[in-house]
């Protein structure tokens, strides 16, 4: 009785563990609901058209046959704020290179902002996108602050999540 017992269990543990398995790869390694993680740097700038603040169209094609640096950003993060000093300094290199700086902002009302107005104020191009984030989706990006230098050719080259990546990873071109 005890075998069938210990085995019972057995099979309970291992469901149990096929279930987690199961709902940790849907989150993907960098957390979330859903899709896949982080930009990656296999990763290709993904075709949009959008409109920046500034009322110009920014499309893919804006961003290719230069380096490009773009930068992820939520109303509903803390750390973003304190990334854009650290942002701003990488764009202003890229800028000094001859390259150019996007930084995407979502959450509701992202276009009136202080943090869209933060941004606007140190990059090129900022858009403004809503709680649904549809162009934060199509690059990958799912944690916030989150960063992605492209070469002239739209391949990323380097990536990375959180502030501390902000300091330690993003080199200038």
């Amino acid at each position: 009785m005890g075998l069938v017992f210990a085995g019972v269990i057995g099979l309970v543990n291992l469901a149990i563990l096929l279930v987690l398995l199961r709902r940790w790869r849907e989150l993907g390694p960098a957390g979330g609901a859903g899709g896949r993680g982080i930009v990656r740097t296999i990763d290709r700038i993904p075709s949009f058209s959008a409109e920046a603040l500034d009322g110009a169209t920014v499309t893919d094609r804006t961003l290719l046959g230069k380096e490009s640096l773009v930068g992820f950003f939520s109303l509903t993060c803390e750390a973003c704020v304190t990334a854009v000093p650290l942002f701003a300094a990488h764009a202003e290199r890229l800028r000094a290179a001859g390259g150019i700086s996007l930084a995407i902002v979502h959450g509701d009302d992202a276009a009136g902002s202080e943090l869209a107005a933060m941004l606007r104020d140190t990059v090129d191009l900022v858009i403004a996108e809503d709680a649904r984030a549809e162009l934060s989706r199509r690059y990958g990006a799912r944690n916030y602050p989150t960063y992605a230098w492209y070469g002239p050719d739209g391949v990323v080259t380097t990536a990375g999540a959180g502030v501390a990546a902000l300091r330690t990873e993003l080199v200038a071109p």
